[in-house]
């Protein structure tokens, strides 16, 4: 077997965060590389932009308008996914077609927009493109992941769920709904594709959702915002700072509050107490909650029915207005006052309609402080001070409520297959005997190629060696795991599964054809399986990266992980990772396999996927990041250290859902300065990145 390629980070240990700021710059140097590809190439983008391309191409000015945008997508593709672009900038297309040009125009729901510019023979044609913004990194051998969590698919938080730490404590769940039960805290911002409800008392800074969001538990949000239908219900004490919504907004909640709502649709409040301090709506308010707001505004009409005098609340309806109590009131329609004697409008009253009431006649006890109508109902009460003009209008203008960003992030493929050439022991099967066959690579001191596991004169399945005659070595080379004992295997295989059992492995990258079984142990290890991943009680793993150079890649003794020197085991002092670990002394390069702790499922040569499930059992600790390519599961008192990423690619069926339940902590932050949770190998659409598929949209202008 050949050696790997060393990490392409160096030498050197990497910054937790190496989140350059870079400039239109980039996009100039790429450009220039990528400008000398043919026209012929330069067509090749798939989909709606290459029958733009065929309807548009009238001229030549606008054929290079659209070359360049096919040249503006590679370039963006190829960017680090950290790249800082600056709007206004400039990007000059040397050595492409003459007069082609690209300025940045902005950022809008999470899309680069530009404006490419198309010149030939005094004509000149521009194109307005949206392009997505880079998943990986510039080497084409990283990705980012989002921060925090993102799950794909259906997604429920029970029990007592913590977020905690220094970095982004987000929570992103794609192509799925979202159900927070129990007791959720820590999150800062939560947002699904599709809807979310909130059975749980939680505190988060941001809920957004392209679907509709309902708290039904004692929530505090900051801020929401839905394209669906937004709900405080259940008489839960639900206090929310804005809310922004696509669709209708509901308070039916006994005492939930809200400070500023804007809709589209329409707005009730209802139920005892519910209050909101200001509604602006493109529909009508439906007011029967006996608190009161400072501000209505509706393009519809407006029921608004608090209790008590004097209310000192502003209305303004292009439609009509029912009300019990208010301060002022415009109106383009009819005026109702329903409420009993003493209550009105304190303050001015502007209707183009009919002026009317429950409490009138010439006796009658209802108030409008001043004002002017178009008519009124006669007899009317003395407290009815306004001013009568037939015909007399009233310009109010129209709530417009923006339109709320559609929630979008990229999809991540996880895949085990992709990884196999960075692992240091590839576990493919067993002989006949039941020894583990294994492909050793990277390994210090240890040539690569083909090995078994199998046991020494103690008889413990825990070495290395070239032969074995049953199940015992022949010449053991080295030792690489340590059994519960001497005379206990460290690693079995039945049934396509593998199980991992006893103290502990010597670091690297582990990866498992099939499903693996990790019970017990503390494991300095990348677990990489192409099936499904499942922890026992008491398991904990470690990420290289995460516990630092001096146990992963010196062997000293990690006291405060309960784990002794590597000799202390009968491991090889220098028997370090060489992906991992370079140098005199050895020290962690960085590289981002490093920062995984488990990964699950692959796609097989013929497109299809399988496996992808990962349960973790109780009182487990996790130390890096967790990517599962189906669902991610957690039960008991588990703690993870990391991102955590499930892709609902189609594998396994054990799982239905995402689920996290029990006692169950996410910490993002800690860990070396070689550790950084967020980056992971690439294992799709990697390289260079001269071929994308990342236009949004392009038309134009």
């Amino acid at each position: 077997m050949q050696p790997f390629p060393r990490s392409a980070r160096g030498a050197r240990p990497v910054p937790r965060r190496r989140r350059g700021v870079a400039t239109l710059l980039m996009i100039v140097l790429i450009a220039l590389g990528l400008a000398a590809a043919s026209a012929m190439t330069a067509w090749a983008m798939q989909g709606s932009l290459r029958l733009q391309q065929a309807e548009h191409t009238v001229t030549q000015a606008e054929m290079n308008a659209w070359n360049g945008v096919v040249l503006l997508s590679r370039a963006v593709a190829a960017m680090p996914a950290d790249t800082a672009l600056t709007s206004g900038g400039r990007v000059n297309f040397g050595g492409a077609s003459s007069g082609l040009a690209a300025t940045l125009v902005g950022k809008t729901d999470g899309l680069y927009v530009f404006d490419v510019v198309g010149a030939s023979a005094g004509a000149r044609s521009v194109v307005r493109v949206a392009i997505r913004p880079p998943a990986s990194g510039g080497s084409g051998n990283e990705t980012t992941l989002p921060g925090g969590a993102t799950f794909h698919g259906n997604t429920r938080l029970d029990g007592s769920v913590n977020y905690t730490g220094s970095e982004a404590r987000n929570l992103y769940v794609l192509d799925g709904s979202l159900t927070l039960n129990g007791s959720v805290s820590g999150l800062q911002q939560v947002c699904a594709t599709g809807d979310i409800t909130v059975d749980a008392a939680i505190s988060v800074e941001e809920l957004c959702s392209n679907g509709n969001i309902t708290l039904g538990g004692a929530a505090t949000v900051k801020t929401i915002s839905a394209k669906g239908n937004v709900t405080l219900a259940g008489g839960a004490a639900s206090t929310v700072g804005s809310i922004v919504s696509n669709g209708t907004v509901t308070l039916s909640g006994g005492s939930a509050s809200a400070g500023s709502i804007r809709a589209r649709g329409k707005v009730t409040v209802s139920g005892g107490a519910a209050r909101a301090t200001e509604i602006y709506t493109e529909d009508s308010i439906d007011w029967t909650s006996t608190a009161t707001a400072t501000t209505l505004a509706a393009n519809g009409t407006v029921n608004y029915r608090p209790s008590g005098t004097g209310v000192a609340t502003d209305i303004t309806a292009i439609g009509n207005v029912t009300l019990t109590s208010a301060r002022n009131v415009r109106a383009g329609g009819s005026t109702v006052l329903v409420g009993y004697w003493g209550q009105g409008i304190s303050g001015r009253l502007d209707a183009a309609g009919l002026l009317s009431g429950s409490s009138w006649g010439a006796y009658g006890g209802a108030v409008v402080g001043s004002g002017s109508v178009g008519s009124i109902v006669s007899p009317y009460p003395g407290t009815v001070r306004v001013t009568v003009t037939p015909g007399y209008t009233v310009v109010i203008n129209p709530v417009t409520v923006e339109t709320v960003a559609t929630f979008e992030r990229p999809r991540i493929t996880v895949d085990a297959y992709a990884l196999q050439s960075q692992a240091n022991f590839v576990f493919l099967g067993v002989d006949a005997s039941g020894n583990p066959r294994v492909q050793v690579a990277q390994i210090n001191g240890l040539e690569d190629g083909s090995y078994y596991v199998a046991a020494n004169a103690s008889g413990g399945r825990n070495y290395l060696c070239k032969a074995v005659s049953g199940s015992t070595c022949i010449s053991p080379l080295m030792k690489i795991c340590q059994g519960y004992s001497d005379y206990n295997n460290c690693l079995d295989y039945a049934s396509g599964r593998w199980t991992l059992q006893g103290t502990t492995m010597l670091p690297g990258v582990l990866w498992f054809a099939g499903d693996l079984t990790i019970s017990n142990g503390t494991w300095v290890n990348t677990f990489l399986a192409t099936g499904d991943i499942g922890t026992a009680g008491g398991v904990k793993v470690y990420a290289p990266n995460y516990i630092g150079s001096a146990y992963t890649c010196q062997g000293q003794a990690a006291s405060s992980q309960g784990l002794n020197s590597w000799t202390g085991y009968g491991f090889a002092r220098d028997a370090y990772a060489r992906q991992l670990c370079t140098g005199s002394p050895a020290v962690l390069s960085g590289a981002s396999i490093g920062n995984i702790a488990l990964l699950s499922g692959g796609l097989k040569d013929d497109g299809s996927f399988v496996g992808g499930n990962i349960a973790l059992g109780a009182s487990n600790e996790i130390y890096g990041s967790v990517l599962a390519g189906q669902y991610l599961n957690t039960s008991g008192s588990t703690l993870v250290a990391g991102s955590t990423y499930s892709a609902a690619q189609g594998g396994s069926k054990t799982a239905t859902s995402n689920r996290e339940t029990g006692s169950t902590t996410i910490k993002l932050g800690g860990g070396s300065s070689a550790y950084d949770p967020d980056t992971t190998p690439c294992t799709t659409n990697c390289g260079s990145g001269t071929s994308a598929d990342n236009v949004i949209w392009a038309a134009p202008m």
